[in-house]
């Protein structure tokens, strides 16, 4: 991996400038209200000055990166618009009344326990609403909640009465927005229905067919994990597995994040870089071509995040890994920075507002600073170890080196959106990684054997019940150390984007400033090849 790390400085990186370049703009149109004609009027200019002075390198160059800038803006303004017939336009007139809504189940279908009672969570998208004009043809998602237990599945197609509002806000520190949340998932509005409201399905199947058999398949493996280990067992590899992380304990949430290794609760690019892998040697048994293997995998990991929900981690995730292995079927070495810029760049033409939040930050900012400082955090540890190390040794420095790499670079975010420090995490991540990777081999097996030869699953089992106690018990411990952690309180913004400038400045900012400078490169390359045309 260092080699690999290091042979990377002397490449063009033109993509990871792009994909900053264009964050820069998001953040444009999210803090300064420009109109679209005037930011399109812009980008048209910046254009044409690039093109104009080109043998102007750097003043050239500024002006191709705030073409970029602007062309971000525009993307993300254009994606904000509603449609004239979204459901959002009219929501204000209904709110004070219960409206009927006809819509078709386009999520999977949570139930949750709610004091009492059960509470149904999905998302709806909206067909039409009742008026009194007569039905009215909508459009538009809506997070629906109903307060009763109701058996609902994925496609079903619903008419339901209930209250639409906006979403609440239940953060006093102002650091989280639930209703910005939900605007990231193209959710305005919430509909409420009571204990009686009326609810009835008109149609069933009416979703996408790949989406249901993902649906489908994932319930089975529920079933598997919740026949074969106790409640909060199951709560925690359900999490890990298949992304589903509303029924984890509270005390147990808080705990990993307190210890600073939360991050294993959620599906990672290390989950889908355990499961690729697996994926890989359960193919490589096989009489496939090896280019053949790498498409297998990809489809796979593919299907996988359609097994989980499609969630913004595991999408993430997955196109950071099918980069890679495309990378491979085209026989070109992969660029860890470019495919890092590439992944990002993709994820935020998906849904530009994905760059506000938490996890794309955490999971960017790791990744990079993990491909950035391994490297130079390894070169210490030879100098102070200069002779050659037992394997567990050098085990232990890599590690180490990796963790101390993705602290420093999520320290700032951790610090900002959750008000704590927490130091024990190097210590508690060389523990937790290792475990939490072969549990979720284990898992995989675990699925696997529960489908093909279920008298064999109660191996997989116990051993996953006896990880999973020691990586509890030993987060626990790590908790328990003076100093693992502390609490502050109002964090600045400012400050944090101070921290993050004057680290990265400190240690890579020639490599920041070529990565913008390889955009020109590459700019004038297309002129030039466009005019031999």
């Amino acid at each position: 991996m260092e080699h690999f790390v290091i042979n990377q400085q002397s490449r063009h990186r033109p993509l990871l400038g792009v994909a900053i370049s264009f964050g820069l703009g998001i953040l444009l149109n999210e803090y300064i209200p420009f109109s679209f004609a005037l930011l399109a009027s812009l980008a048209v200019l910046f254009l044409l000055l690039t093109l104009l002075i080109q043998r102007m390198n750097i003043i050239s160059t500024i002006f191709l990166l705030g073409s970029i800038v602007l062309l971000g803006a525009l993307f993300s303004k254009s994606y904000q618009v509603l449609p004239k017939d979204h459901i959002y336009h009219v929501a204000k007139y209904y709110r004070k009344n219960p409206v009927l809504i006809e819509g078709v189940i386009a999520s999977d279908v949570e139930d949750r326990d709610f004091f009492k009672g059960k509470k149904t969570i999905f998302m709806l998208d909206a067909k039409c609403l009742k008026t009194r004009w007569g039905w009215k043809k909508k459009s538009g998602k809506v997070l629906v909640n109903i307060f009763h237990d109701k058996s609902l599945t994925y496609g079903d197609c619903l008419i339901m009465e209930g209250k639409l509002h906006k979403p609440f806000e239940f953060s006093t520190d102002g650091t989280f927005s639930y209703g910005k949340f939900l605007n990231r998932k193209g959710i305005r509005l919430i509909l409420s229905v009571k204990k009686q409201g009326y609810v009835e399905i008109k149609e069933s199947n009416k979703g996408d067919p790949i989406r249901a058999l993902s649906l489908k398949v994932k319930h089975r493996l529920k079933t598997i994990l919740s026949d074969n280990l106790s409640k909060n067992e199951n709560s925690i590899m359900q999490a890990v597995l298949l992304g589903d992380r509303y029924n984890i304990p509270k005390h147990i949430r808080e705990l990993f994040q307190i210890s600073g290794v939360a991050h294993i609760l959620a599906i990672s690019g290390l989950h889908l870089g355990i499961v690729g892998f697996l994926i890989f040697l359960f193919l490589k048994m096989m009489p496939i071509p090896r280019k053949g293997q790498y498409l297998l995998t990809i489809l796979l990991l593919i299907f996988y995040s359609f097994l989980t929900g499609g969630r913004s981690s595991v999408i993430r995730a997955t196109v950071m890994g099918v980069v890679f292995l495309a990378s491979f079927i085209l026989e070109r070495e992969g660029d860890s920075f470019n495919t890092l810029g590439l992944a990002a760049l993709l994820i935020l033409l998906m849904n530009p507002l994905n760059l506000f939040d938490v996890g794309f930050q955490l999971s960017f900012i790791s990744v990079f600073t993990i491909i950035s400082f391994y490297p130079k955090f390894m070169n210490i540890f030879k100098r102070l170890f200069p002779d050659k190390q037992p394997i567990i040794i050098r085990y232990l420095l890599q590690s180490s080196a990796v963790s101390l790499a993705a602290y420093l670079g999520v320290a700032g975010l951790i610090a900002y959106y959750f008000q704590i420090v927490t130091p024990i995490a190097l210590l508690a991540n060389l523990i937790v990684v290792p475990l939490i990777s072969a549990i979720v081999a284990l898992g995989m097996g675990l699925l696997f054997v529960g489908v093909v030869l279920p008298p064999a699953i109660f191996v997989f089992a116990n051993c996953i019940k006896i990880l999973l106690n020691v990586m509890v018990a030993s987060t626990f411990l790590f908790v328990q150390v003076p100093g693992a952690y502390f609490e502050i309180n109002n964090v600045s913004i400012w400050g944090v984007i101070l921290y993050y400038i004057l680290f990265f400045l400190s240690m890579q900012g020639k490599f920041i400033i070529n990565s913008f400078l390889d955009i020109k490169k590459i700019w004038r390359h297309l002129f030039f090849v466009r005019k031999k045309l």
